[in-house]
């Protein structure tokens, strides 16, 4: 089991209701299955932010892992350690 801190920015921490918080996964999880599981376990309101529909990652999430940018393709191939850091941060509307 890996322990990690999901960090939440932007539209999706108002969802959320925290700006962070601590998460487990079994060993040789993935980033994709970190997000599956976080719309599985939190809700439509943070789901619609992370995916779109036909259950494809939101293609304008920006995804960091310890500050480093990971793209929404390379998801399933990213893997996860205990004490990583993800950053996620829908896009931002402005006006």
């Amino acid at each position: 089991m890996i322990e990690l801190r999901v960090q939440y920015l932007a539209q999706l921490r108002t969802a959320r209701g925290v700006a962070d918080e601590s998460c487990h996964l079994p060993e040789g999880a993935t980033l994709a299955q970190l997000l599956t599981q976080l719309a599985g376990t939190h809700g439509a309101e943070v789901a619609k932010h992370l995916y779109a529909a036909a259950g494809v990652v939101q293609p304008s999430l920006m995804i960091a892992v310890n500050g480093t940018a990971i793209s929404v393709r390379q998801s399933s191939q990213t893997l996860l350690r205990s004490g990583d850091v993800v950053t996620l941060m829908p896009p931002i509307a402005g006006g």
